[in-house]
């Protein structure tokens, strides 16, 4: 089961990515109002969930708390800047630099989980991260995308330590508390620090893509837990290497983006390096 979580969470969140930034180009919503009715939505999806299937509520010891409290203030800042970076740049341009998050998560898992470690997955990430570099793209940058490329910097540097942090209270909570916890405490950290200052009109099509982009990220965010907690940090996020292709594949078909052949071919290799560890 934990490839099909796997799966899931992969699909989940390179369509809401690729949803989030058809609401910015062709509803115009603000940065921050799309990070709050994100979160709403995700925290009303999972709530709904642990209403409607009776999920007995955890019991909290000390360490439990402090992970959750980790979880929640690294998560806050890992998407208030990812946000941030999306909405200064197109996804062909984040990619480059998006594609090392796996990579970076994985070899934090590798060092902290010694019954993670294969040499094969240490090779699999090697060749992930030279495609990466190669395949980075050469074209200049306007001011605003180099803002956005140091905000997605920032981001990845933060969420590439939550893997390794939610394996560790898996042991104490389930994926969907985790889940629930986690969107909640950024929901409310960003209304306290990311209000909405100048409050634009939520119109029907921004609302409806903000839904249903929180909605399969509450579902692709469990899914990733439950991957983690059967495969591991390592094997999830070696795994993880199958999206860059998939979101490449958005911004050309979809969003009619100048997607270089070397790029769609560098994450098509990438897709292809998880296959290392099976076939040595």
């Amino acid at each position: 089961m934990g490839f099909l979580y796997l799966l899931i969470a992969v699909l989940g969140a390179s369509t809401g990515t690729t949803i989030d930034k058809l609401n910015f180009k062709r509803n115009r919503i603000a940065a921050r109002q799309l990070i709050l009715l994100i979160f709403f939505a995700m925290s009303a999806s999972l709530l709904a969930f642990v209403l409607l299937t009776h999920q007995p509520f955890p019991h909290f010891v000390l360490a439990s708390l402090g992970l959750v409290i980790l979880i929640a203030i690294v998560s806050f800042g890992s998407n208030a800047f990812d946000y941030l970076s999306l909405k200064a740049d197109d996804l062909s341009l984040r990619e480059p630099l998006n594609d090392f998050e796996p990579i970076v998560a994985g070899l934090i898992g590798y060092a902290l989980f010694p019954g993670e470690r294969r040499p094969g997955f240490l090779l699999a990430f090697g060749l992930g991260a030279i495609i990466v570099y190669y395949g980075t793209h050469r074209r200049k940058l306007r001011r605003l995308q180099k803002k956005g490329m140091t905000y997605l910097l920032l981001g990845i540097c933060l969420e590439a330590l939550l893997p390794s942090t939610y394996l560790v209270s898996l042991h104490y909570l389930s994926p969907v508390y985790i889940a629930l916890f986690r969107v909640m405490a950024v929901l409310v950290l960003s209304s306290i620090f990311l209000p909405v200052r100048h409050v634009a009109r939520l119109s029907s099509k921004k609302l409806s893509y903000g839904m249903v982009s929180g909605a399969i990220y509450a579902l692709a965010t469990v899914a990733g837990l439950f991957a983690i907690k059967d495969l591991g940090v390592v094997l999830t996020m070696l795994l993880s290497l199958l999206g860059p292709f998939l979101r490449y594949s958005a911004g050309y078909f979809v969003f009619k983006e100048n997607v270089r052949k070397g790029e769609m071919a560098s994450s098509a290799l990438l897709a292809l390096v998880v296959l290392v560890p099976i076939v040595r």
